[in-house]
Order: structure tokens, then C-alpha cells, then sequence
């Protein structure tokens, strides 16, 4: 059976941290010397269903396809920016 308690969903959590460092210029100003950025990304996917082992039928059967097709489009996104330079 399908797990009842799961919200079949899938959530992505993005950080993006600026760091920017200042010197004093020569008037007394401030001057940009250096800029880091950095992202952290957390990802909780939905489990991907087994529609044989668990034998679910009708609407259960459709939801596990959708979750099992939604899986498959996120992993090729990924992939396409894991592989973009």
C-alpha cells in the first residue's frame, strides 16, 4: 500500500549568502575589494512509488504515476544544471 502519512510532494529550500569585503580608499571612502557568494540548496523529494509491489489501483494508481513522473522531470532538471557550466 501506499503510505498514507507522505505528502507526495516534493520542496526545495535555497539559501544565497552575499559576503562583500570594504577597504578604506584613498579620500577616505570605501572601496569594494571583494565579493563571494554562495548557495545552499536543500531538496526533500517524495519517494518514488512502486506501483506493482504495492498493487494500488484507480486514483491510487494515477497519483503514483504523477509522483513517479514528477520524480523523473526533476532528476532531468537537475541534470541539465549539473552538466551547464
Amino acid at each position: 500500500k501506499m503510505n498514507k502519512a507522505s505528502s507526495r510532494s516534493h520542496a526545495i529550500f535555497q539559501v544565497r549568502i552575499t559576503r562583500r569585503s570594504w577597504a578604506m580608499g584613498e579620500n577616505g571612502g570605501s572601496q569594494k575589494v571583494e565579493c563571494r557568494r554562495s548557495k545552499l540548496s536543500v531538496v526533500d523529494l517524495a519517494g518514488s512509488e512502486r506501483v506493482k509491489k504495492s498493487g494500488v489501483e484507480g486514483m491510487q494508481f494515477k497519483e503514483a504515476t504523477a509522483i513517479n513522473k514528477s520524480l523523473l522531470a526533476l532528476g532531468n532538471v537537475v541534470s541539465a544544471l549539473a552538466a551547464k557550466k
